[in-house]
């Protein structure tokens, strides 16, 4: 039988400096949390590399000891107060905002349940429906589809520098060129006829967004930031299309040939992967801007959505908050 002196010696020897051990680490962990700039994450993302555009995303891992302290710090709070203090408000009557930073970074919304009328920003989904479709018929890019339905002629857009010319045949990848770097309404009803169905739906309910195209009124269709950016991430993660095929529609959004909005709120060295959208409803104009900002080392995903009564105004608007999120990242990750 243990003698209880000696049972009490033991307690004193072992059990004790134990629960001192365990005490000591749940202290480190909870002072570790609290730390600045220290990350919370569970998880950290392994990504492939050798891309120009993307970042494919291979597996996320239980987080082990890693570079916490290069996470960029939230700063939301600092965004809030620019546009409610700083921003010109005849620029923008409503504003909402997603940011992301893309390599396990933070996110945040402003105005998250804010929704718009998408507009030419519909021409992304178009866009990842038709090279998934490729992914599997390769021949889809080089079908010919003739421009011989009058009722678009009243679609073309003005200011489109490469006007389709009525009778002529092109291609679904010289469409699609056009659709994204002109944003070029023909093509892009072109494009429409020219893409199985089943593939564009299946934009819409992969990633659980309401289906314009099933809906019995189009012109209430209206989405968020947030809703929306997920065209981008899928993008950016090569998680729905092949890799090369990710990697060709980030190429063709970063030569879109609008270069207000977020590109304007940038260095003219950093490359925008991004589409914009404009419309028009009695009087009120909405103007949305949304793409991937090739910040080196650390892109970043921006959208902003925004309404008010002058185009030229909401423009400003969006570079401004462009210019703004780029001095934060600027600032915290000091690369320039």
């Amino acid at each position: 039988m243990t003698n209880p002196v000696e049972l009490k010696r033991a307690i004193r020897k072992f059990i004790v400096p134990a629960l001192t051990l365990l005490a000591g680490i749940s202290i480190g962990f909870m002072l570790r949390d609290l730390t600045p700039g220290k990350s919370k994450h569970e998880y950290f993302e392994i990504r492939q590399g050798g891309w120009k555009y993307i970042n494919p995303l291979l597996e996320c891992e239980q987080a082990r000891n890693t570079m916490e302290n290069n996470e960029l710090k939230p700063f939301r709070g600092n965004v809030e107060k620019f546009i409610k203090n700083d921003l010109n408000k005849k620029w923008g009557d409503d504003i909402s905002v997603y940011f992301r930073e893309l390599n396990n970074g933070l996110s945040f919304s402003i105005g998250r349940t804010e929704q718009f009328y998408p507009a030419s920003l519909l021409k992304v989904p178009l866009m990842i429906s038709v090279l998934r479709q490729a992914d599997t018929d390769p021949k889809i890019l080089t079908k010919k589809i003739v421009y011989n339905n009058p009722d678009f002629t009243s679609a073309q857009n003005t200011d489109v520098a490469q006007k389709l010319e009525f009778g002529k045949s092109y291609t679904v990848e010289d469409l699609l060129k056009r659709t994204i770097e002109f944003s070029d309404n023909v093509s892009f009803l072109l494009l429409e006829g020219a893409v199985d169905p089943v593939y564009l739906k299946a934009v819409y309910d992969d990633l659980g967004i309401p289906d314009p195209y099933y809906l019995n009124d189009q012109s209430g269709y209206v989405l968020s930031t947030e809703q929306y950016s997920s065209f981008f991430r899928i993008l950016f993660n090569a998680s729905y299309l092949s890799k090369e095929k990710s990697e060709k529609a980030l190429e063709l959004l970063s030569k879109t040939d609008y270069t207000k909005g977020l590109v304007a709120g940038v260095p003219l060295n950093i490359a925008v992967a991004h589409k914009f959208g404009l419309r028009k409803i009695n009087g009120i104009k909405q103007l949305h801007d949304c793409g991937i900002v090739y910040y080196p080392n650390h892109p970043y995903l921006l959208c902003v959505m925004t309404s008010g009564p002058t185009p030229e105004y909401l423009d400003s608007t969006i570079a401004d908050i462009s210019r703004f999120i780029y001095k934060e990242i600027d600032h915290q990750h000091g690369i320039y």
